[in-house]
């Protein structure tokens, strides 16, 4: 006999907590529209604002800050949203777009620098690159051996 919640062998059910993929396993989406993630990112937005950059609009925006913020308890999460369909991928590109113009900015602000590069580097597409253009002659040297009068 099966023990309550489980199947004859000894599997959790459907809807338990702790199924192994049957069917309706997992949990609900937190967001059902790409309205309702565009709403909550632009509250996330003007929290920073207001908490962090004392109503001067300089908060602190990171992409872990917004995850914590819609709810999402991972980065996989937040990143399933942009696989879900084009109008929740346009969302979260618009969003790191955002933060990437942010770190851009931040690059001429005092003492940012540094983190604004690694941010870039990191997330925003940048790499450090050089680029040297250099202009050679090559002359070709001919030895000729000269017998000395004796």
């Amino acid at each position: 006999m099966a023990e309550e919640g489980r199947d004859e062998k000894g599997r959790f059910t459907r809807g338990n907590l702790f199924s192994t993929g049957l069917q309706n396993s997992g949990r609900p989406p937190i967001y059902n529209s790409h309205e309702e993630i565009c709403a909550k990112l632009d509250e996330y937005i003007a929290f920073e604002d207001y908490m962090k950059g004392q109503g001067k609009g300089k908060g602190i925006y990171t992409i872990e800050g917004a995850m914590l913020y819609l709810g999402f308890a991972s980065r996989q999460s937040f990143h399933d949203y942009e696989k879900r369909d084009s109008e929740f991928s346009y969302i979260m590109l618009r969003f790191k777009m955002f933060l990437t113009d942010w770190n851009v900015k931040k690059l001429y602000w005092g003492g940012t620098m540094p983190g604004a590069m690694f941010w870039l580097k990191n997330h925003g597409g940048y790499t450090d690159e050089s680029i040297q253009h250099q202009k050679q002659e090559i002359t070709n040297v001919t030895i000729t051996e000269k017998k000395r009068d004796e």
